[in-house]
């Protein structure tokens, strides 16, 4: 008895029609598109190895397709989503360096400058550190600039 086993893709009319139009049009990436040849490949049954010398990809990215199609096709075509690193400061804290930047600026100084709102930041313990562009990130937003000119914040229900 053979051992090797096959991993047999077998695409619905529908199917072979999109991954066809996927690698005719060139407005996917390029990674999508050699996904689609993958498929198609697979479909026509081609072995992994046969399928990764042809388009000169490792023997894994065919068989990690492949295993993704079992899923459904969206899946096997596109990465998954990521959750991305998590936020430097909440909104507590960005409330905290709103009131910091509106307010009057230390003793001796005409205003807050952006490196004062990071050691403040971290001295009232409202993140453990940031950088000095992720603050101004936050600030740019909502059009804040204490190292320019003096801040007003009015209430939105007056």
């Amino acid at each position: 008895m053979n051992k090797t086993h096959k991993h047999i893709i077998q695409l619905s009319k529908k199917e072979l029609a999109h991954l066809q139009s996927i690698i005719r049009r060139g407005k996917h990436n390029a990674r999508v598109a050699t996904r689609a040849r993958i498929l198609l490949l697979s479909h026509k049954g081609k072995s992994k190895n046969a399928t990764a010398a042809e388009l000169e990809i490792n023997p894994s990215t065919v068989q990690d397709v492949r295993n993704r199609y079992r899923e459904n096709l969206d899946r096997a075509l596109y990465d998954a989503p990521r959750p991305g690193q998590p936020p430097k400061i909440t909104d507590r804290g960005e409330a905290h360096l709103i009131a910091l930047a509106t307010s009057a600026p230390p003793e001796g100084t005409a205003r807050w400058t952006l490196e004062m709102l990071k050691e403040r930041m971290i001295e009232d313990r409202k993140v453990k550190k940031i950088t000095t562009v992720a603050l101004w990130k936050r600030l740019q937003r909502r059009h804040i600039k204490p190292w320019r000119e003096k801040n007003v914040v009015y209430s939105e229900h007056d």
